[in-house]
């Protein structure tokens, strides 16, 4: 899916403290002005995640010595088509960490912080370049790949032990902490994963990522290209993938709800009427949910698919 344009002067939004709608946060109050740092006052420091799958590995990283904004956690909003409000602006202003996935995903987040006071002095942690190593182009959903998050951890208790110095300890504990948290992911990944390479199809690539560490080998490739940049398959693209479901090339096709059509809405339903398995996944965190229960849920699913209990 493109990144749709940005009508908003982010410059001017900085300057709005008393219009526009709350911003959508994990902490409806956001002290305005500039903070001190954490050594000199007590306060604690301030981290604005774009999206909160990150902003939960940044709370459990910093404990109570953070204060932790995360912009987008409702799973209704595009991350793509995201807006940013007055007080979205006002928290990344205020904010001493910034936690972005970077590669052009939330560009709107590279805006507002280079618009804020003292940008060149808040830490930036951009995922899929500084911690996966990822390139604008490279598949951006970084977060389905089961190695990053312990990854960014460790990245984020660096950050914030340059901060907050005497708390060096305690943050790095918290990452291993974290990290191990996620080991019922790991477990699970290597109960599922394929001894050979095992032929899928997607929708898009969301899942893409997941599947590597699956070894399952994703067999439409321009298909899901075409869907995730919001154009038409081409008809042989599309008559590839529809043969893959009628022959059953595939063990399952996985689905980001998120992001239908009637295109993908027809493959959905041929899959099913063809007895194939139908794998959901979505491209940002549910309701209810943390990054675990998430990923172990769709995981359940894959495990269905593949006949493994």
């Amino acid at each position: 899916m493109k990144l749709a344009g940005l009508g908003l002067c982010f410059s001017c939004v900085l300057l709005l403290s008393g219009c526009g709608n709350s911003a959508t946060t994990n902490n409806p109050s956001t002290a305005q002005g500039q903070h001190q740092p954490l050594s000199s006052t007590g306060a604690k420091i301030k981290i604005v995640a774009a999206e909160n799958f990150y902003g939960e590995v940044a709370q459990k990283v910093g404990g109570d010595r953070v204060e932790v904004v995360s912009i987008l956690n409702n799973p209704a909003t595009d991350p793509h088509e995201y807006e940013p409000t007055p007080d979205a602006a006002r928290s990344v202003n205020d904010a001493q960490l910034i936690v972005s996935n970077g590669v052009g995903y939330d560009a709107w987040m590279d805006k507002l912080v280079s618009s804020a006071s003292s940008a060149s002095s808040k830490s930036v942690i951009k995922v899929a370049n500084d911690v996966s190593g990822k390139k604008e182009g490279d598949n951006e959903h970084v977060w389905y790949d089961p190695s990053i998050m312990p990854k960014l951890a460790n990245k984020i208790a660096d950050d914030l032990a340059k901060i907050d110095p005497g708390s060096d300890q305690m943050y790095h504990q918290n990452a291993q902490a974290f990290a191990a948290s996620l080991d019922p992911l790991t477990q699970q990944v290597q109960k599922l994963k394929q001894a050979s390479p095992t032929l899928i199809d997607v929708s898009e690539p969301v899942f893409d990522y997941m599947a590597a560490a699956l070894n399952l080998t994703i067999g439409d490739p321009k298909f899901e290209k075409a869907i995730d940049n919001s154009t038409d398959p081409s008809p042989a693209d599309l008559g590839q993938l529809q043969s893959d479901i009628k022959d059953k090339k595939i063990k399952f096709f996985v689905f980001n709800s998120q992001n239908s059509s009637p295109t993908v809405n027809n493959v959905v339903t041929q899959a099913q009427a063809a007895g194939l398995p139908v794998v959901q996944v979505t491209e940002t965190e549910p309701q209810g949910k943390n990054y675990l229960q998430w990923m172990t849920d769709q995981l359940n699913q894959v495990g269905q698919a593949l006949g493994i209990k």
